[in-house]
């Protein structure tokens, strides 16, 4: 998010030039977007064996991906020159559930008893998408034909708990990720003035790692490490001022 802040800060103060080499148009706009999400992780485990930690050999992954429409909202500036460049700044408003699931084990055994006996344990885990923000540099490669850089930042509010006779522990963290937002499209004017683009991108999270806390063995803890990444396929149409 420090980064991210700080790129938009430098794009305000490029675009608060008031030199004639900088004149330049003002647009504000919306994007819709058919986006590809895909998320990989895995869980491990830190135990405790005769007062030393070992790591468990059992390492649980997933991968996932799903596709959902969004849509956004975008200010940008694109200078008069030869080579026109464009600043922009972009938005998505709302929430997206990334995850929503609960399932319930029963377990033979549970910690400090020496009595086999039947416990039942439900886990569950919710992630929720936020704040979903871009800024970006686009320039011109080719009559209609242009690319775009950017960084991307997010909020993700996970939460994984579970309940019953024996607890794995809980996970309950709002992540900040960020990373790098690359795209190739087509763009121009209509008759009436209005500025259209067409663009397929993608997005490439940096990793997280998040650690649980509340084992019902003290000193044992498990870790969810993860990655995400995004590919869309957008459209977008703005006012020009």
């Amino acid at each position: 998010m420090i980064k991210l802040r700080n790129m938009l800060i430098a794009v305000i103060a490029i675009v608060g030039l008031s030199t004639s080499a900088w004149a330049g148009t003002v647009s504000l706009g919306v994007t819709t977007s058919l986006l590809d999400v895909g998320a990989s992780g895995s869980e491990t485990d830190k135990l405790t064996a005769a007062g030393a930690n070992v790591a468990d050999t059992s390492i649980r992954t997933k991968s996932v991906s799903d596709q959902t429409l969004t849509g956004s909202l975008f200010a940008e500036y694109t200078t008069e020159s030869s080579y026109p460049l464009t600043f922009g700044f972009e938005y998505t408003p709302g929430e997206a559930d990334i995850a929503n699931s609960s399932r319930t084990d029963t377990e033979g055994s549970t910690t400090n008893n020496g009595i086999e006996t039947d416990a039942t344990v439900t886990r569950t885990a919710k992630a929720t998408a936020k704040n979903f923000n871009t800024v970006y540099l686009e320039a011109p490669i080719y009559k209609y034909l242009y690319v775009r850089a950017g960084l991307s930042s997010m909020d993700i509010d996970y939460s994984y708990i579970t309940t019953g006779a024996a607890s794995g522990g809980a996970y309950q963290e709002e992540i900040d990720v960020s990373g790098t937002n690359l795209g190739i499209g087509l763009k121009g004017n209509t008759a009436g003035g209005m500025l259209w683009k067409m663009i397929y991108e993608e997005t490439d999270f940096d990793g997280f790692s998040i650690t649980s806390t509340g084992n019902s063995v003290v000193g044992n803890s498990n870790t969810i490490k993860g990655d995400l990444e995004t590919s869309a396929v957008r459209f977008s149409l703005a006012k020009s001022f």
